[in-house]
């Protein structure tokens, strides 16, 4: 069974323009045409505004600057911490970046037990890649029980969702499984409802790698 590994990557909007401007001219266009123009230093200057004002979206696009480098130097450390603000506030793609950097050993020390804990909150928010690496960490035994069967129900949701590896990786969990395990499994995944964060915003699933 295979994980989804994957680069923060700058999706939905980028909500502000330059600090320097009164707060209410900020616009979602104006900071687009800055971040999409490759006016870095000004798409910074609005983000790191709006970060610090507590938005989710834009803590998860500062953490996306600093671990690119883009106006302003690279700095894992800060990448992190900006990353797990917009995971505490519920941000998805960003708790998914949280869990894979405990998993890896990125910015933090490696530890798998809390991986799965922030896998487990992006992939109640229907995170597709959270949900797969979520569905491996329960097929491995990895930083929790090993569990076929939550590993499996994972997996089919976020096959549902239209990821291929963990389509695969359901294949070939359930040639290891009894047929009241796929059941059981199946149920499961059928009976599961998302569970959004009050100040998350959803993210398209085009940002997952499949």
């Amino acid at each position: 069974m295979t994980k989804i590994f994957q680069c923060f990557a700058l999706v939905s909007c980028l909500c502000l323009v330059s600090a320097t401007i009164s707060s209410a001219a900020y616009t979602q266009q104006q900071c687009d045409k800055f971040y999409f123009s490759a006016q870095y230093d000004e798409a910074f200057q609005c983000i790191e505004f709006m970060a610090t004002e507590g938005d989710p979206q834009s803590q998860f696009n500062l953490a996306v600057l600093y671990h690119l480098g883009q106006g302003v130097e690279k700095d894992t450390s800060k990448t992190i911490l900006w990353l797990t603000r917009a995971a505490e506030n519920g941000h998805p793609n960003a708790q998914f970046g949280v869990g894979a950097a405990y998993e890896a050993g990125f910015g933090v020390d490696k530890d798998l037990t809390t991986a799965v804990m922030w896998y487990i909150k992006a992939a109640n928010q229907g995170h597709a890649a959270a949900q797969t690496n979520l569905g491996v960490m329960y097929g491995n035994g990895e930083g929790v029980e090993r569990n076929s069967i939550e590993a499996l129900k994972w997996f089919r949701l976020a096959a549902s969702s239209g990821s291929d590896k963990a389509k695969r990786n359901a294949e070939v969990l359930a040639e290891h499984m009894s047929h009241e395990e796929i059941l059981e499994a199946d149920a499961m995944a059928a009976a599961w409802e998302p569970v959004f964060a009050d100040n998350a915003n959803s993210l398209p699933n085009s940002s997952v790698r499949k």
